[in-house]
């Protein structure tokens, strides 16, 4: 067994290297090796017994024309427009992703954030900001701020109590630091990330994100809400009103409260008298609600303690009034499989993903053997001014900027490099300390230098994205050439079609069809008078002419249709019920005297149909044999040679 399996790897491994080497399909001078074909095979085909040299022998067919059409939009020149060149590297770019990325961290995420979903987190925290101007001292400060307010808390000291006393987020003088009920994707991820990891009833230790230091308690963690979607009705309390004016307002909802208790329609008491007329119209329908989404804390907490549909809230007070609030609808957490995907696109280019590209960029600088040269950057930064922040900073030309900054991988980046970097994205943005400045910008540009390269040799590090992208560049050359040569020609040439359709008609019949007519009639005797005229193959309309003579309703055509056989129901139960013979020319008058109805139904044979009557499908037809002729055309036209030698050697 181990024989055959070291036997079989070795053969796989000779075609291997016999694909890259020997041209399988020449077209002219274009050269098409082998394992270009048996990528595009093997998509196609996932049968594993289907690797004979006759399948693949009928498979070149199928690939030699698809290779020439490509061949011939490349002779055209349709590679070197603007517009084939920016939808290719829009598509190399973002095929480029997934290998830039960790797949397994991205994955984890993406689980970490389902799993987050599964929990709403009551939270307070405590804000020592960072500002805009950021130095060291300034980051210095604001840590042993917070690290005080830390040294605290574990000696015992109240959190709500230390929040008021020190907290610089605004909110904390009306919550005390507490900021309700938070889940994932409501706050940015460092926060999030320490509000999920945290105990209830614990605080964490000091944490940094884009506002500056935190500590966070949490209080409360619970089973997640969901989307709650609800309707209210408000009645508005204007700033400034006097106590007796509230008063009168609150006796208002009250009273619409106990309307509701004894069992009025919430919807149509919200129309009649909710303040909040851009609602009220709508029975007081405000829409989803979520945790930690857009609504204030106070009817936030009120809706989430509903329970079931239906149920109706005491009244409730906010900044804004007072208001009563029922429960619509209920839509809890979805199964994974049914969102992971939208999770993955909430999260790309967002903070979480950066633990991806991170990893990425660890393995990069050791398999590249990244080196940077601090001392190098550290004698940049002497030329860099405070200018640098109003983006006007340049250096001097005469000064050298030759010392190297960067190396991996044989490749040299240097302080004018670095340079060219920086001016490249400089603009006008707050002061802060220039060392920290440039020691982050040059973070930047290493990575930035490292991906970069990195993705310009995808295609010769990954046969996959060669092969993926070779597909979307033939892919997209293919699909503006047939357009013009196939499926628009098809549709805009009127003529050809025409012309088409008329050598073709007989291809296009009509079977065995039934004009039907059902006429009303007044009577009986009307019914029968029509019916003898209708016999005698009269003309319908001078039938009916003297029949309506003095009574235009006398007679009235109800229903007139055409159909074939087996087509309706309709159609089938007259032909059945009254044996109507498949008998060209055939006609035959049916009275109904309950309704005093007359049916005349005459046979067409089968015919042709016209353009317009099956132009859908004869422009299908056309489009089959434009392609037919343009396939003769590019084979006449180019030198095609199928070299049978090495596609016998990659069969087995």
């Amino acid at each position: 067994m181990k024989k055959t399996i070291i036997t079989l790897l070795a053969i796989l491994f000779v075609v291997a290297i016999f694909a890259q080497e020997k041209a399988l399909l020449e077209i002219d001078d274009e050269k098409i090796y082998a394992d270009e074909f048996l990528h595009i095979y093997r998509k196609n085909n996932t049968d594993a017994n289907a690797m004979n040299y006759d399948a693949l022998k009928d498979y070149m067919d199928l690939f030699c024309n698809f290779k020439l059409k490509v061949h011939e939009a490349v002779e055209l020149g349709l590679d070197t427009s603007s517009s084939f060149k920016n939808e290719l590297y829009g598509y190399r770019s973002q095929l480029a992703q997934p290998y830039l990325n960790d797949q397994k961290i991205e994955e984890d995420i993406v689980k970490e954030a389902y799993d987050r979903m599964q929990y709403d987190v009551e939270v307070s925290h405590i804000l020592i900001k960072l500002p805009k101007n950021l130095t060291p001292e300034d980051t210095l400060k604001a840590y042993e701020k917070i690290n005080e307010v830390y040294e605290k808390l574990k000696k015992g000291e109240d959190f709500e109590k230390l929040a008021e006393e020190y907290s610089e987020d605004e909110s904390v003088v009306v919550n005390g630091g507490n900021i309700g009920y938070r889940t994932v994707f409501g706050l940015v991820y460092e926060f999030e990330t320490e509000m999920y990891n945290t105990p209830v009833g614990k605080f964490s230790k000091p944490f940094r994100t884009g506002y500056g230091y935190h500590v966070l308690k949490v209080t409360d963690k619970r089973p997640a809400k969901g989307k709650y979607k609800v309707a209210h009705i408000m009645k508005v309390v204007p700033p400034g009103l006097s106590s007796g004016s509230v008063k009168e307002i609150k006796d208002k909802i009250i009273k619409i409260e106990e309307r509701l208790k004894n069992g009025e329609d919430f919807a149509k008491v919200a129309e009649e008298v909710s303040d909040d007329r851009k609602t009220a119209a709508k029975g007081g329908e405000l829409g989803w609600i979520s945790v930690g989404g857009r609504m204030i804390k106070e009817f936030e907490e009120a809706t989430f303690k509903l329970n079931n549909v239906g149920d109706i809230s005491p009244i409730i007070e906010t900044g804004y009034g007072y208001h009563i609030i029922k429960l619509l609808e209920i839509e809890p957490i979805k199964p994974f499989d049914e969102i992971k995907n939208n999770i993955k696109s909430q999260i790309t280019n967002t903070a979480r993903t950066s633990k991806s590209r991170e990893a990425v960029l660890a393995r990069l600088k050791e398999e590249y053997n990244l080196i940077t040269y601090p001392e190098n950057v550290s004698d940049f930064t002497k030329y860099v001014t405070d200018s640098i922040f109003e983006g006007t900073w340049k250096i001097e030309e005469n000064i050298d900027l030759t010392k190297v900054v960067l190396t991996f991988n044989n490749l040299s980046y240097t302080q004018n490099d670095f340079y060219n970097y920086i001016i490249k994205f400089n603009r006008k943005q707050p002061v802060q300390d220039i060392t920290m400045y440039v020691n982050n910008a040059f973070g930047n540009f290493a990575n930035k230098m490292l991906i970069g390269y990195e993705e310009e040799i995808l295609e010769d590090k990954y046969p996959d994205f060669k092969y993926l992208l070779k597909e979307y560049h033939d892919g997209i050359l293919l699909f503006e050439l047939t357009d013009k040569m196939v499926w628009t020609k098809a549709v805009k040439d009127t003529t050809g079609l025409a012309s088409f359709h008329n050598e073709n008609k007989n291809n296009y019949m009509w079977n065995y069809r039934y004009d039907v007519k059902v006429y009303k009639t007044k009577d009986n005797k009307t019914a029968n008078a029509l019916a003898k005229s209708l016999n005698k193959g009269q003309n319908s309309e001078i039938i009916l002419a003297k029949l309506n003579k003095k009574d235009p309703e006398n007679v009235i055509l109800e229903e007139s249709y055409l159909n074939e056989k087996n087509v309706t129901l309709k159609v089938d139960q007259l032909i059945r019920e009254n044996s109507i013979p498949e008998k060209e020319n055939y006609s035959q008058t049916i009275i109904d005297p309950e309704n005093n109805n007359v049916t005349l139904i005459k046979v067409i044979g089968p015919q042709p149909k016209t353009l317009n009557e099956a132009r859908g499908i004869i422009t299908a037809d056309y489009q089959n044999y434009l392609e037919k002729e343009w396939i003769k055309y590019l084979r006449e036209k180019y030198k095609i040679i199928v070299h049978d030698d090495v596609l016998r050697q990659i069969a087995r």
